[in-house]
């Protein structure tokens, strides 16, 4: 049920408000554009999409208190309830107890010393690509660096390699999902899915498309897995196997297509943000490319070289900051509570922007200017934990996201090892909002460097 709007009067309403679908055409055609307009309203502001009253919280303060100080009073909201259908109860949807055992299984996967046999894979993964480019070519960023981050996901946490029509299914379908899933975020889903427009019969046959993918893949590993291998569907195999009531072969599908989209949809953003922004600050590439020289010295990178590759790592995280590949979220609140010194009534809507908090100007002078050494450490001090979070924070934190920092900071480092990027034009590249923050079209020329 809608929570009333009179809940809390003193919370600004966002201007454009239109009868009866109050925001939503605005969300619907530009979800960026529309969140950054609202959060100049202030720290919280009242927003309405359709029936649904909702907040959207702009607050680096505030959005802490729903991810961390007060993460009991929220739940999963509506954004996350629209690609349920697919995800099912995966650790990235799941509540409660469930969400608990599933990340306690699985979260071995993903420790430091597991990752770190990863590492291999990632930079082999990307060698392999950037090995099959020609001297002066014109690549298109986003969709190399998407397929790429599916071979190293596939790869990784679930030694197999993913055949390329599967792949370039996953590239033509997810998109589309979670384009979907975005706009159905600002419309309610049983009226586009009434009326069978093009764009709701593409959504759903994406789902079935990628479903089918899932069970087919998973069923091979299973016939034909390695029972010593120690990999994360090693471990869900196994778990099942053992008579784990939570791990039946419906989740194990599910856990599997949830790492497919979160490893599919996240890291290529940040790595072609990251190309993009090198590309277009030649200092900070040549800066970059002299580390990984230094710390190199010729060889592929390794696990115990990603520490020492520090202006890598400042690259990479105000790449993060600039262009959070995951830009904004929701909760929907489980109990009456307080954010901002306002109630939220049980059953609200709070949707926040992470874009707006990594460009808050009294965090971040010249939020819009790329400037790796705001990272430099005394630098970074002066930033709040919560002003920074591009993977969540708390107990829902991504629990992928040490494989993602490794991941991209490996394979950039391979990049620049070999290339330099140059952008093919003046024209800025804008930002797309889908469930990731994605560039526009982003082709660059690649030009084989001489050591």
């Amino acid at each position: 049920m809608a929570a009333a709007i009179s809940a809390a009067p003193n919370v600004p309403i966002s201007p454009g408000k239109l009868p009866l679908i109050g925001h939503a055409f605005a969300m619907w055609r530009n979800p960026l554009k529309f969140f950054n307009s609202v959060s100049e309203q202030g720290p919280l502001a009242r927003i309405q999409l359709g029936p649904l009253h909702a907040y959207l919280v702009s607050d680096h303060d505030m959005l802490y208190d729903i991810l961390v100080r007060k993460s009991k009073d929220y739940e999963k909201g509506m954004q996350y309830d629209r690609v349920r259908s697919m995800l099912g109860n995966g650790i990235l949807l799941s509540e409660d107890e469930l969400h608990r055992s599933q990340r306690l299984l699985m979260q071995p996967a993903f420790h430091h010393t597991q990752i770190a046999t990863y590492l291999g894979i990632m930079r082999d993964s990307a060698t392999a690509v950037f090995d099959s480019w020609e001297d002066g070519q014109r690549v298109n960023m986003y969709p190399m660096f998407y397929e790429l981050a599916v071979r190293i996901v596939i790869k990784a946490l679930f030694s197999t390699d993913m055949a390329e029509h599967d792949i370039k299914e996953v590239y033509r379908c997810m998109p589309v999902v979670i384009s979907g899933v975005e706009r159905r975020a600002a419309v309610p889903p049983a009226l586009l899915d009434r009326v069978p427009t093009r764009g709701s019969k593409l959504f759903h046959s994406a789902i079935g498309r990628l479903t089918k993918v899932g069970r087919r893949i998973v069923s091979d590993l299973d016939s034909e897995r390695d029972r010593a291998a120690n990999d994360l569907m090693a471990r869900l195999f196994a778990a099942r196997d053992s008579g784990n009531p939570n791990v039946t072969d419906q989740q194990i599908h599910e856990e599997f297509m949830t790492m497919l989209t979160a490893g599919s949809e996240t890291t290529p953003s940040a790595m072609s943000w990251t190309a993009y922004l090198l590309g277009e600050h030649p200092d900070v590439q040549r800066k970059l490319q002299a580390e990984v020289d230094a710390v190199l010295e010729g060889r592929p990178v390794t696990a115990e070289d990603l520490p020492k590759l520090e202006y890598t790592r400042r690259v990479v995280t105000e790449s993060l900051r600039m262009y959070p590949p995951v830009w904004a979220l929701g909760r929907r609140t489980r109990v009456d509570t307080q954010l901002g010194g306002h109630r939220i009534p049980r059953g609200t809507e709070v949707l926040y922007s992470i874009y707006a908090v990594h460009h808050d100007r009294t965090v971040y002078p010249k939020p819009g200017t790329f400037d790796p050494d705001r990272w430099l450490p005394e630098r970074r001090r002066e930033v709040p934990r919560s002003a920074f979070m591009p993977f969540g924070a708390g107990v829902r934190n991504c629990i992928g996201e040490s494989f993602a920092w490794n991941e991209i900071q490996a394979v950039i480092a391979t990049l620049a090892s070999q290339w330099h990027v140059r952008p093919t034009s003046d024209k800025p590249v804008e930002p797309i909002a889908m469930g990731a923050l994605v560039p526009g079209p982003l082709p660059m020329t690649v030009v084989r460097r001489k050591i």
